[in-house]
């Protein structure tokens, strides 16, 4: 079949306009840009089969005339998965039942539209669906999006496809978009963070870190009394006045300290303090509690931050010594930074 051009949405640029009609009226303005892409040849070149892309872009030519598609796609989205509404600040607080007569909503909507537009399109060039699908990866990376997302967001636009369509929407047709929906995803989640890489808003961890450090704790936490009286000699031979903070033993000459009953039991203090927190990194409120606890213990004490910093700078070289990978390193210097912003905040 001869190339031709054929003329597509590319995007949508919308904006408010929110001066009064009426009381609680808003209008809604919406822009468009237009660029050209190569006519499917029916080859089965790019992402599906020629016939399944036939499919789909025959069902979606359908289920576009219809303006209300795209906001119940979106409407149908966050009311599904409430927490999602926060990702976009503009109606993040709009009640539900007034979103659909929601100019920020709306226009978000729309440029959704234009988005799924282009992807359809895109389909039978590798190239531009490529382009495609790193660009709506890459705009999405900075808002926390999961592949997850993208994954409940594509079952919603089935549904909504299915009950645009009725009878035109045949099981071959649905089979095409659930192809099409799984290769995209696919494509798209290669620029975003996975679940367990985003971190929690309150304790600044991500669950991939507390699995790393836990795992490679567990390996060498029956050796954590030495493992900090390791750390806790070098640290008073480094920095000597740091022993004065341990009253009960300030006075001990360091390579006296071994043996000493009062160091030998402030170090299974230590010890064990750090088991358990720890250990209970993925109970969020159990770990922030016990930040807490730290940071109230010890302010009294009067130790800086800078010991603090220290002493998990020497832990990080006696882990490496023990044989903690680099990428768990990586885990553990995220996570020791977490706990010595909590017990010791930085001061402005």
């Amino acid at each position: 079949m001869a190339s031709f051009k054929i003329a597509l949405l590319f995007g949508v640029v919308a904006f408010v306009s929110a001066y009064s009609q009426a009381p609680g009226t808003t209008t809604t303005t919406v822009t468009t840009t237009v660029t050209t892409v190569s006519a499917d040849d029916g080859s089965e070149a790019g992402i599906l089969s020629a016939h399944e892309r036939s499919l789909i872009r025959k069902t979606w030519e359908q289920a576009r005339k219809d303006g209300d598609v795209a906001p119940q796609i979106l409407f149908r989205f966050v009311k599904a998965h409430p927490e999602y509404q926060k990702m976009f600040s503009k109606f993040a607080n709009v009640p539900q039942a007034e979103l659909l007569t929601n100019g920020n909503f709306l226009a978000q909507a729309y440029t959704i539209l234009a988005g799924l537009n282009v992807v359809v399109q895109s389909l039978s060039s590798q190239e531009l669906m490529a382009n495609q699908l790193n660009a709506l990866g890459g705009a999405h990376k900075p808002r926390g999006a999961t592949p997850v997302m993208f994954e409940q967001f594509g079952g919603i636009l089935e549904e909504v496809l299915a009950e645009e369509l009725g009878s035109s929407f045949t099981a071959e047709a649905r089979q095409a978009w659930k192809n099409g929906l799984t290769a995209l995803i696919s494509g798209i989640s290669k620029n975003l963070k996975k679940a367990e890489d985003l971190a929690d808003p309150q304790t600044k961890l991500t669950p991939h870190q507390i699995q790393d450090v836990q795992r490679s704790w567990e390996n060498i936490r029956n050796g954590r009394n030495a493992l900090v009286s390791s750390i806790f000699v070098k640290l008073f031979k480094e920095t000597p006045r740091i022993q004065k903070f341990f009253a009960k033993f300030a006075n001990v000459a360091v390579d006296s300290l071994a043996g000493n009953a009062e160091y030998e039991k402030q170090v299974a203090l230590v010890a064990d303090r750090l088991d358990t927190m720890i250990s209970a990194m993925d109970d969020k409120l159990q770990l922030l509690g016990n930040i807490n606890y730290m940071r109230y213990t010890h302010t009294e004490r009067g130790i800086p931050r800078g010991p603090w910093e220290d002493f998990g700078r020497l832990l990080l070289d006696s882990l490496a010594a023990n044989g903690v990978s680099s990428d768990d390193l990586d885990s553990w210097k995220g996570v020791l930074a977490v706990f010595v912003n909590g017990v010791s905040p930085r001061k402005d």
